[in-house]
């Protein structure tokens, strides 16, 4: 399975949005000042956001850890043949998912 970019951004806004809540939450402790809380939870979310972006991107183009689907080495046409359902039929026999 392939992650979208759409995805990507949705899942690094809402991380964001946890995560600044919880800096802020620390700042605001420990200084008791309301505008450097916002001033840092501003510019903590803009960097970091755009950083967890690149790092999933970086990860999702790295093979190690991802299970390979197990249909994928069958070159698909938009109409399939008869040799391609059957190439299917095949693979899934093997795979145990049709007797």
């Amino acid at each position: 399975m392939i992650e979208s970019h759409k995805r990507s951004v949705i899942k690094s806004v809402s991380w964001r949005a946890v995560a600044t809540l919880t800096t802020m939450s620390i700042v605001y402790i420990f200084t008791r000042k309301l505008i450097l809380t916002l001033e840092v939870g501003f510019f903590e979310i803009v960097a970091k956001m755009l950083f967890y972006y690149l790092h999933e991107r970086i990860w999702g183009k790295v093979k190690w850890g991802k299970k390979k689907h197990p249909l994928e080495n069958i070159a698909v046409k938009k109409e399939l043949t008869l040799d391609d359902l059957s190439k299917v039929k095949d693979q899934l026999k093997s795979l145990g998912y049709l007797d």
